[in-house]
């Protein structure tokens, strides 16, 4: 039996010597084809987050925040904070 490898996807890494493509891991995405390793994919920007399999990162919404690279997800902000813009990777303090 001769086995063929599938195709190598945006947000998808193939390793050499597997048939089966890996999902970029959460905090990563990638819209290149053929990448060989999960290092090839893009780490997220502050303000930004990517879940597993990503082809594109996503801005926070308005009242979230994610203030690293590889963010998963977004935080909503703390009580007595708020932000009013999207891809933020802070919140600021409310007024007294």
């Amino acid at each position: 039996a001769t086995y063929e490898a599938l195709p190598c996807d945006a947000g998808r890494f193939c390793p050499e010597g597997t048939s089966v493509p890996l999902a970029c891991p959460a905090g990563s995405y990638s819209n290149a084809t053929n990448l060989t390793d999960a290092s090839e994919c893009t780490a997220a920007s502050p303000g930004h987050f990517a879940t597993t399999g990503s082809t594109q990162q996503t801005a926070c919404r308005e009242g979230s925040f994610a203030a690293d690279e590889r963010s998963e997800a977004c935080e909503l902000c703390p009580e007595g904070y708020f932000q009013n813009v999207t891809g933020a990777a802070d919140c600021v303090a409310c007024a007294p």
